[in-house]
């Protein structure tokens, strides 16, 4: 079989028979073929062994894809070192941190198959252009050693270096029932922008929260019926059109009563600041 593509972590789908192309679909977990451009996704070698790696590792085996890793320091014993690492893969996935990933890219030799990696900052140039087929595969997805999110409820952001490859990796995750969305690096830039605003800076939020309650006892457990009010209510319209709270409603009372509770004068600065943008916000709004 010819090989495959080297590719980052990613999603597409696609359902169209033509010519001599012939796609076999498989429902849920079970084995399928796929014939695509002559070629099929089987083997997926994994660099790394951090978090985002180990969950891609054992989400992979239940599609029975067959899965090897390899990692400059190995910490089980199913894991082989970097320096083994195969060329004939049909998919070849780099998970580990954003600054490492070119400088792996030139040291591994040049895969057959798809060489891709999962970061979702990272662009598709980074990747050492001796690899032929370079790819993108990346989940949009918080994602640690324990996490149980099933892979089908993650959007998988695709690019390849051209379009047969970009093909080969759609079919691959309609086989396997995944999301996936066409995204090119400059857009992907914005999209991991926009999800470390709404994600990783409301998590922050929630700890600020989780200390304020902390002081009188509470859990923050009160909070997440309102918590998931808010994430319910998200939909196509912009979220300031639903703004509650003390800053659109122009409550400067409150506001002041809030800065005065807080002692820490950065976090009264940030307070200020967010409810100034959220009243700005909400007058262009109107």
């Amino acid at each position: 079989m010819p090989g495959g593509i080297l590719v980052s972590f990613g999603y597409s789908l696609s359902a169209e028979l033509e010519g001599s192309r012939y796609y076999y679909f498989r429902s849920g977990l079970e084995a399928a073929t796929l014939l695509i451009f002559g070629a099929m996704i089987e083997s997926v070698s994994i660099i790394g062994n951090g978090k985002v790696a180990r969950y891609v590792h054992r989400s992979l085996l239940g599609f029975g894809v067959k899965v090897q890793v390899y990692a400059r320091n190995p910490q089980a014993s199913d894991e082989r070192e970097l320096k083994d690492l195969a060329t004939d893969s049909d998919l070849c996935l780099i998970c580990i941190s954003d600054d490492r990933i070119g400088e792996v890219s030139r040291q591994i030799p040049t895969q057959q198959g798809i060489l891709a990696h999962s970061s979702g900052s990272v662009s598709l140039e980074t990747l050492d252009k001796k690899h032929p087929k370079r790819g993108i595969f990346y989940p949009l997805m918080s994602i640690n050693e324990e996490s149980q999110t099933d892979l089908s409820l993650i959007p998988f952001c695709l690019e390849a270096n051209d379009a047969s490859q970009l093909k080969h990796l759609e079919e691959w995750c309609s086989r396997m029932g995944l999301k996936h969305y066409h995204v090119p690096s400059t857009i992907r830039r914005q999209l991991h922008l926009a999800a470390v605003v709404s994600h990783n800076f409301s998590n922050y939020f929630y700890h600020w929260a989780f200390a304020i309650l902390k002081e009188v006892d509470l859990p923050l457990e009160i909070l997440k019926p309102l918590l998931q009010q808010q994430v319910q209510q998200l939909d196509l319209q912009d979220p300031i059109i639903k703004q509650t709270g003390p800053a659109v409603r122009g409550d400067q009372a409150t506001m002041q009563n809030h800065i005065e509770m807080l002692t820490d004068r950065t976090k009264q600065n940030l307070y200020r600041q967010l409810s100034h943008l959220i009243q700005n916000a909400d007058e262009e709004k109107l």
